[in-house]
């Protein structure tokens, strides 16, 4: 068998160094930030569809079932940004970082 060294990955290159601990921070700054400002955005939307789901009437454009999937969605997100946002906490408690 050939090997592909052309598709090989940066991180496992010899010569590639790690990140440093200081861009490793700004990462986690920027997915809480994001978490943080994505979550409310999401509920809020979520809560938007679904009434406007809960209000609206079969046979009008869009339909109930299309609004509720938009709400679904949406709380699915929120959900996933929730998480994230728990990963990165408990991530800081681990390690002792301060904010």
């Amino acid at each position: 068998m050939r090997e592909n060294t052309r598709g090989q990955d940066e991180r496992q290159r010899p010569g590639a160094a790690p990140p440093s601990p200081q861009a490793r921070r700004r990462a986690y700054r920027l997915r809480h930030l994001l978490a943080s400002v994505h979550m409310p955005l999401y509920l809020a939307l979520a809560v938007l569809f679904g009434v406007w789901a809960w209000g609206s009437q079969a046979g009008f454009a869009p339909s109930p079932w299309a609004l509720g999937a938009i709400a679904l969605l949406f709380a699915v997100l929120a959900l996933l940004a929730l998480a994230d946002a728990a990963v990165i906490r408990d991530h800081r408690r681990r390690r002792g970082v301060r904010r």
